[in-house]
């Protein structure tokens, strides 16, 4: 017959320990092996999207970014909540419920107010910007969609964004300083103004190069979501947080991945399965499995041929 007091007691010897020591020692030692572990095997560290990179490497990505803001068809432009009031991307009811919590007009934000600081110090801005900001609204829509038109087949050459004739007014020139805005490092500076001294509000910066450029930076080192990309490790030969399987697994469900609602149905279901899991010891049946299913006794056999097996029987 097993009893748990006296087994306890009387089949494991007593030492003495000093468990703050070990405590210490055991905490030294991985200190240690995971500094030398981490510099010989660490992991490759890319370094950030940068917007004057990005301006640089990729002129005509970078315009086309720009004309979605300045139009309202891009990413940001036509979002909705939190940002503004577009439709884009809005999650159904749950950010129409919320509501514009961090307001953001990419018209403004990321296009007219940088060009306006930058035209302080180059006054060459100033011309093309007063011109596009005393037309009439639909006298500048008629300008952005007349520019749009040309785009497709506009090249970059010697540092200029050369399309073909058009009626789009100041659009051409307002791209061409915006361009050379960006890609003097100056862009970052001008989208995440403040007036205070010291600035930690990096939103604008953040979301300028939302949607194509970080999708195809993204899809490269595949990291999208329909890659997995959140359990991946970029151009690492070993995965990487592999306890997100269960989060990114629930985006790949068609009914979710293709949902309006897709991060609220996410979390939503997450929530169900934690809670699913937290009271599933007083869920009835449920929290009978395990003495059916006698998994422990597979786990626990050979001590249960030692000590007499129909004493553990649940």
């Amino acid at each position: 017959m097993y009893h748990p007091d006296i087994d306890v007691t009387h089949r494991y010897k007593y030492i003495p320990a000093d468990f703050a020591k070990h405590l210490l020692s055991t905490t030294v030692v991985i200190a240690i092996l995971t500094i030398l572990l981490s510099a010989i095997f660490h992991e490759p560290v890319r370094p950030a999207i940068k917007i004057n990179q990005y301006a640089r490497q990729h002129p005509l990505g970078f315009v086309r970014v720009a004309m979605g803001d300045l139009d309202g068809h891009g990413e940001i432009a036509n979002y909705g909540p939190p940002y503004n009031n577009g439709t884009g991307y809005v999650q159904d009811f749950v950010q129409k419920w919320v509501g514009i919590l961090h307001p953001v007009y990419p018209r403004e934000d990321f296009i007219l107010k940088p060009l306006q600081y930058a035209a302080t110090i180059n006054p060459r801005f100033n011309p093309p910007l007063q011109q596009f900001l005393a037309a009439s609204p639909s006298q500048q829509a008629q300008w952005e969609a007349a520019y749009n038109r040309v785009l497709p087949q506009a090249k970059y050459v010697a540092g200029k964004i050369v399309v073909p004739p058009a009626d789009y007014g100041p659009v051409a020139a307002l791209m061409q300083d915006l361009l050379q805005l960006g890609q003097s490092g100056l862009m970052t500076g001008a989208l995440d103004r403040s007036p205070a001294d010291y600035q930690f509000d990096n939103q604008n910066s953040l979301l300028f190069l939302q949607g194509k450029p970080l999708h195809d930076a993204a899809a490269k080192l595949e990291l999208k979501g329909d890659q997995w990309g959140i359990i991946h490790e970029e151009d690492a030969p070993y995965p990487g947080p592999w306890w997100m399987t269960i989060v990114t697994a629930i985006y790949q469900i068609p009914f979710i991945a293709n949902a309006s609602a897709a991060d609220a149905l996410a979390l939503g279901s997450g929530l169900v399965l934690f809670l699913f899991l937290m009271f599933a010891p007083w869920i009835p049946v449920l929290n009978r499995l395990p003495r059916y299913l006698g998994v422990h006794r597979l786990i626990w056999r050979d001590y249960y041929k030692k000590y007499h097996a129909k004493d553990f029987q649940l």
